[in-house]
């Protein structure tokens, strides 16, 4: 299990990218790790006498009195970057280029504020990324007092939340296992009656709750809560996971694929209104 020794958080100077710095903040100090902060500059859209030359200089100062500001109970040691760029990239690069453990940044940058969605550079660090993203949705008030696991019971799965465990030791934790089940369409299908389908109900739900409890110790205790959903396996998540009012949502990227998301994460990614943590390989 991979240690967290550098943390990277992406700083635009969005309301969302300082509540990331605050989280990056808390995380470098809890793991004693290094922080390190990358401003990117982008281009302009195109080429015109018209744009002045950014002031570099002015940026760092500017980048610097706020990162003292917001680090200054915590005292962490910290490397600032500026780069040129495209943000995703550049953020992968200088990621490449410090051996970082982990980015942090903030779910949408100056061009989203007012999105409930994921921005397009979260969204692009996702896919290309190799190491796992802490995606900032709220205020930093606290360190996270709740975690929420949904989980496939794979060995994919199982890495993540063992990750996350490790990485935020305080919160109480919680296993969201959505079992597999019979529907009404299912038993007319296959002509089981009423009686049959409760019956077959019932012994898949102990065969899965079994199973969570087994993978609960395996990755070191908490709650367990099974889901069995009836309209929609995201929906229902999603609508157990917002009433459970965690703090910090857990996923974990496709097994086959490290840089993607099954479209169930992606809906959870999306839609939660609390902070996730994507754990990527």
């Amino acid at each position: 299990m991979q240690l967290v020794q550098q943390v990277l958080v992406a700083y635009d100077r969005s309301a969302m990218a300082e509540e990331a710095l605050k989280r990056g903040i808390s995380v470098a100090k809890k793991k004693d790790a290094q922080l390190m902060v990358v401003h990117v500059i982008e281009p302009p859209f195109m080429e015109s006498p018209y744009f002045a030359s950014v002031d570099e200089d002015a940026i760092k100062k500017e980048l610097i009195t706020k990162i003292d500001e917001l680090n200054r109970d915590a005292g962490v040691e910290y490397m600032l970057f500026i780069e040129h760029g495209e943000p995703a990239e550049a953020i992968k690069l200088q990621v490449e280029k410090t051996q970082s453990d982990l980015i942090v940044v903030g779910s949408h940058g100056k061009g989203d504020i007012d999105s409930d969605h994921i921005g397009t550079t979260v969204l692009k660090l996702l896919q290309d990324s190799h190491i796992p993203v802490l995606i900032v949705k709220n205020s930093t008030f606290q360190v996270y007092q709740k975690m929420i696991e949904p989980t496939n019971l794979s060995d994919c799965s199982k890495k993540s939340i063992l990750f996350a465990n490790r990485l935020f030791i305080k919160p109480s934790r919680k296993y969201l296992y959505a079992a597999d089940t019979i529907s009404e369409l299912q038993a007319m299908t296959y002509r089981i009656s009423e009686i049959q389908r409760q019956d077959l109900r019932k012994k898949m739900a102990f065969s899965a709750k079994s199973a969570l409890k087994v993978f609960v110790n395996e990755v070191g205790g908490g709650e367990m809560a099974l889901i069995d959903f009836k309209a929609s396996v995201n929906e229902d998540l999603l609508a157990y996971i917002v009433e459970d009012d965690a703090d910090l949502l857990v996923l974990g990227s496709d097994c086959m694929n490290s840089f993607l998301l099954s479209s169930t994460a992606s809906y959870l990614l999306q839609r939660s209104p609390m902070d996730v943590l994507v754990y990527v390989q």
